[in-house]
């Protein structure tokens, strides 16, 4: 048997046996329908106490892989803010032949992520 868990109105896990928390509602479905919510819970919803197949997955799903993107680029930013610090304190060329030094060099890197990033905060 499985089943997925509803409180307050929305499916909040899933399970191979009920939980018995009162206030969670246990609703049996299918091993196909509890497979897909384990791997992708934004596909499924719970509604008019049904689970259905959430008719916002496509946007949802690829809200959230734009979420993940700006996630990825501000990850790489802080990493990037510290190798800048580093930079600035150390102050050494990078490239003997056109002058560039580390700081430019991250400076240029951060930039292409902003820009980036800019792009993608857009299109939530």
């Amino acid at each position: 048997m499985y089943y997925l868990f509803i409180e307050n109105e929305k499916i909040n896990g899933g399970g191979q046996c009920k939980c018995l928390n009162e206030n969670i509602k246990n609703i049996e479905v299918n091993e196909n329908i509890y497979n897909q919510y384990i791997a992708e819970p934004i596909r499924y919803t719970f509604s008019n106490e049904k689970i259905i197949e959430n008719p916002n997955y496509e946007s949802e799903k690829q809200k959230e892989y734009i979420t993940n993107q700006i996630l990825e680029i501000q990850r790489k930013l802080d990493i990037l803010d510290t190798k800048r610090i580093r930079a600035v304190c150390e102050d050494e060329i990078r490239d003997e032949r056109t002058g560039e030094t580390w700081l430019d060099y991250y400076n240029s890197q951060i930039y292409d992520l902003r820009v980036e990033l800019k792009s993608l905060e857009n299109q939530l």
